[in-house]
């Protein structure tokens, strides 16, 4: 069908019609996403929720391209879906995220093992991610008693085939990005990264803040409405020097020792962490000096 004089016009303002977005096909080995950390797991579920009709139509309108773009956000997996004669249906998968206690108790845990925060950091799936979560009670991928529900925007029962196609081809971007699966249950890799590197801030510091919050007596934390105290609230109140000064940090000697761990050169007669602690403490006490008398001549020993 060949457009009208009228139709090839640009509109009159200059600004070019906007486009429809670009069908997304399926294009995907099964077998590879079936033995994948993420998309396998996904699979198995979306086979829970689906009838295998719906599956097979799901993939085959996924692979001829009657899925518009998809949209990946916290709990939801959305997209434009076609059908045969062209009714087209805004569906949606939705699934329930990660309670923040919960990412807590995870963050602590992957806190313990440098290797999540560097996997994190260079968008890698961390090893034994799903067994640590599932370890809590909460799968990355929603279990068989977790709710994963299908909604659309039309009136009536929704198709299941049109979320399965929606389903295919979210198996497909996990597949090739298991860190999405963060995003659907509520955590970005950005922000996941950030909460580990606070925690391990944390626990090699002994706290989060280079001051820490002074402890404040309930009576002063409450205060007073704003509106009754509007003649005084740039002066000093008499409660001001009752606040106790945060305590001082503990520090670590030989931090750095400490996180490299045990040598392994093990076998030779005098332990090479002792050495490079003697060494660290002589050139630390020889910095201090020149600091305090910096015209004092540096004595060789």
């Amino acid at each position: 069908m060949t457009r009208s004089k009228a139709e090839r016009m640009p509109p009159p303002n200059g600004a070019r019609k906007p486009r429809p977005p670009r069908a997304t096909k399926f294009d995907a080995d099964i077998s590879m996403l079936e033995s994948s950390p993420v998309s396998g797991p996904w699979l198995e579920r979306l086979r829970v929720l689906f009838s295998n009709d719906s599956m097979e139509r799901g993939l085959e309108a996924a692979r001829v391209g009657r899925v518009r773009r998809i949209e990946i956000e916290a709990g939801c997996i959305s997209g434009q879906v076609r059908s045969e004669t062209g009714d087209s249906r805004r569906v949606c998968l939705e699934s329930t995220l990660i309670s923040e206690i919960t990412w807590d108790r995870l963050v602590e845990a992957m806190s313990a093992e440098a290797i999540y925060a560097a996997c994190l950091m260079e968008r890698q799936w961390p090893p034994e991610m799903d067994t640590l979560c599932a370890r809590f009670g909460v799968p990355l991928v929603p279990a068989e008693s977790d709710p994963l529900d299908i909604t659309w925007d039309g009136t009536g029962h929704p198709e299941h085939w049109r979320g399965a196609a929606i389903g295919w081809l979210a198996a497909e971007r996990l597949a090739k990005d298991p860190l999405l699966i963060l995003e659907i249950r509520g955590q970005s890799v950005e922000m996941l990264s950030d909460r580990l590197r606070q925690q391990r801030t944390l626990m090699t510091r002994g706290g989060a803040a280079a001051h820490p919050d002074p402890p404040l007596s309930s009576e002063m934390l409450a205060g007073v409405p704003l509106t009754e105290c509007t003649e005084r609230f740039w002066r000093v109140g008499s409660g001001f020097s009752e606040a106790r000064r945060p305590a001082e940090l503990d520090h670590v000697a030989h931090a750095l020792l400490r996180r490299l761990g045990p040598s392994t050169m093990s076998d030779g007669k005098f332990p090479l962490s002792g050495l490079l602690a003697t060494i660290y403490d002589t050139v630390a006490d020889d910095a201090k000096q020149i600091q305090e008398e910096p015209g004092r001549t540096r004595e060789i020993s």
